[in-house]
């Protein structure tokens, strides 16, 4: 059996409780993480990117890490391959900004996708629909014919 001492002390504790529960209904929700929708500038050539992706990662969580880190806008269109993607990197040392590019176009290309400039952006398109792209070609000034 409680003594009168114990309940107040519990009736005390109930009492302190009440109001913060109160308080953090009514608290807004947090705005989402800057960095999820900036980038941030890395030096270039240095090992300062760190992967931390889950395993089957989806690929709009890997285009938006590497868009954070890259600086560079993509187009994702849904449909087929891009909607079920899903890729394990597993990378346990620090890499530079450009093998971190790299990695992800190779991600890309093990799902049957692949990426390239539509202007501005970088457009993800299947490999197999690549051919149908209007995609630029560079020919060097120094080709010899």
């Amino acid at each position: 059996m409680q003594t009168p001492k114990t309940m107040m002390l519990l009736a005390g504790a109930l009492l302190v409780a009440v109001p913060t529960v109160a308080l953090a209904a009514t608290r807004p929700e947090p705005a989402a993480p800057a960095a999820a929708n900036s980038c941030r500038k890395l030096p270039p050539g240095k090992r300062v990117v760190k992967l931390n992706l889950k395993p089957d990662t989806a690929l709009p969580d890997l285009v938006a890490w590497i868009s954070a880190i890259t600086c560079k806008d993509f187009l994702l269109v849904g449909g087929g391959v891009a909607d079920s993607a899903k890729v394990t990197i597993v990378a346990p040392e620090l890499l530079s900004t450009e093998e971190a590019y790299r990695l992800f176009l190779d991600a890309l290309d093990s799902v049957g996708l692949t990426a390239y400039p539509a202007g501005r952006f970088m457009r993800i398109v299947e490999t197999s629909k690549a051919k149908g792209s209007p995609i630029p070609v560079y020919v060097s000034s120094d080709a010899v014919d």
